[in-house]
């Protein structure tokens, strides 16, 4: 770096650089300045000068029209590059194998059962995988599979509770009630499973062969 860089221009700097800029290179302007060719270039533009026209038709400095590049035909290939590249059929170091576990957001654990490279497909929800294998039967659309107590780490089969959507909101909304109030809430859902539970026995009885 020039050892005029960092250091404001004179007066007479700059009127210097006024009076040869149009018809001198940068190069040559940055010699006689001490400064860099960019310091000279970016005082230029802030004091509105610019090269003359005869300056342009010289060509000094660029491609004449119909020129070709010096490096036109060339394959560019940087010194050990190789070493950075993939194979056909490689995959990356950080690709997960199947099986493999991750946390997401509200901490609920999916595992990885594909390698489609698309990782919204690829991991499913453990916990509904729990829930369907013991079921035998896929979640039913508009259904969702809820932690009865809470513990996302609790895949025990009777912990798991299918739910619809509206039920799950219902269920989220009334978090926000004081406690004792979300109580009773809960108090009256399991006594209406109760009941729907006994109801269900008996008409399962009703249709029995005598």
């Amino acid at each position: 770096m020039a050892r005029n860089d960092g250091t404001f221009w004179s007066e007479s700097d700059m009127a210097l650089l006024e009076r040869r800029y149009a018809d001198e290179s940068n190069a040559t302007l940055a010699k006689i300045f001490a400064r860099s060719v960019v310091s000279v270039k970016n005082k230029a533009q802030q004091m509105g000068l610019s090269k003359s026209a005869a300056y342009q038709a010289s060509g000094k400095g660029q491609f004449f029209p119909g020129q070709a590049a010096w490096n036109k035909g060339l394959h560019f290939s940087p010194a050990g590059s190789e070493k950075g590249r993939f194979v056909k059929g490689q995959k990356p170091i950080n690709c997960r194998p199947i099986g493999d576990e991750r946390v997401i957001k509200d901490g609920y654990l999916q595992r990885k059962m594909t390698a489609t490279g698309n990782s919204q497909h690829d991991y499913r929800m453990v916990h509904r995988m729990v829930w369907e294998a013991h079921h035998g039967r896929p979640v039913p659309k508009g259904h969702a599979v809820i932690f009865r107590d809470s513990d996302k780490r609790n895949f025990d089969p009777p912990n798991l509770e299918l739910v619809t959507r509206a039920e799950l909101m219902r269920r989220n909304s009334y978090l926000h009630l004081p406690a004792d109030l979300r109580q009773v809430i809960q108090l009256k859902g399991a006594l209406v499973r109760v009941i729907n539970n006994r109801s269900q026995r008996n008409e399962d009885q009703c249709e029995r062969p005598s």
